[in-house]
């Protein structure tokens, strides 16, 4: 894991890691509720999870990162997010020096290895296949907030295309289409903060891949979690990547440098994939 672009693209495949999947439509499972008296004020669950959900333009702040790709790597982190527009990660292991940075737009990704002098310039679906996974759900990944992929984060008027089930103390919502075989929910807990994404193949209840969501705070952005963890196998390898951020500054002005020297030199996929197979 001494390689920071092979670091930065392991990051961007874990971000981008339920996107591998194609469109398929699953029946509705009936939604259950509970029995009320003319007594009894029961509030709707998805209503009360979509008002936990906030609005906001753009997000920066510090961090931590760690990678277990068998081997494990860590770093302080700085992200900044324009909302539905980019994603930018930079690495800062020691002394808050940057040595790599990584920048998702709607349709472009880049990697930059400042020590090795090297970058990556490719289309996004070189990770997401062709699946309609935006910046903006991506945004909502790292994050934890619950989303309808390929339409953005979940409102008011989605509501028809969720299903709403209750399990224990835990309300959990799933988008009523699936893909490629695989379905996705959200998991909250009983006072409505997220506790995880799991993507699961049809016919099973055992996830795939998975996303757990911590430290969920309550923000002028709405209920943001402040630290994830996401496992995935990508190119036959298992990963595991746990992200964490400090406080959050909401709605600031935000740079995003996507510039790359001209003394560096580029790096094909295929030069990328051999790299990253080893």
């Amino acid at each position: 894991m001494k390689n920071n672009i092979v670091i930065l693209m392991v990051i961007a495949a874990l971000m981008t890691a339920c996107g591998t999947v194609k469109k398929t439509t699953t029946p509705n499972t009936p939604q259950t509720t509970e029995p009320t008296t003319p007594s009894t004020v029961t509030t709707d669950p998805y209503d009360a999870i979509i008002s936990t959900l906030g609005q906001w333009q753009t997000m920066q702040t510090g961090g931590n990162i760690k990678l277990n790709v068998g081997s494990s790597f860590s770093s302080s982190v700085q992200v900044r997010m324009v909302r539905d527009k980019a994603i930018f990660i930079s690495l800062r292991p020691v002394l808050g020096i940057e040595v790599g940075k990584l920048i998702i737009t709607a349709d472009s990704l880049y990697a930059v290895d400042k020590v090795h002098k090297r970058y990556i310039a490719e289309k996004v679906s070189i990770l997401t296949s062709g699946i309609p996974l935006t910046v903006s759900d991506v945004q909502d990944i790292f994050l934890g907030r619950p989303f309808i992929l390929g339409k953005g984060t979940i409102n008011i008027d989605s509501k028809a295309d969720m299903t709403v089930n209750r399990e224990g103390n835990s309300v959990i919502l799933a988008p009523n289409e699936s893909y490629k075989g695989y379905s996705y929910a959200f998991s909250f807990n009983k006072s409505n903060r997220i506790a995880s994404l799991d993507i699961m193949p049809a016919g099973s209840t055992t996830p795939a891949y998975q996303v757990k969501y911590s430290d969920v705070r309550t923000t002028s952005a709405g209920n943001i979690a402040h630290e994830m963890n996401a496992q995935a196998t990508v190119e036959s390898k298992k990963m595991s990547l746990t992200l964490s951020y400090k406080d959050i500054d909401w709605n600031g002005k935000v740079t995003i440098d996507s510039s790359i020297p001209g003394n560096y030199s580029r790096m094909s996929a295929h030069d990328l994939f051999s790299m990253f197979a080893n």
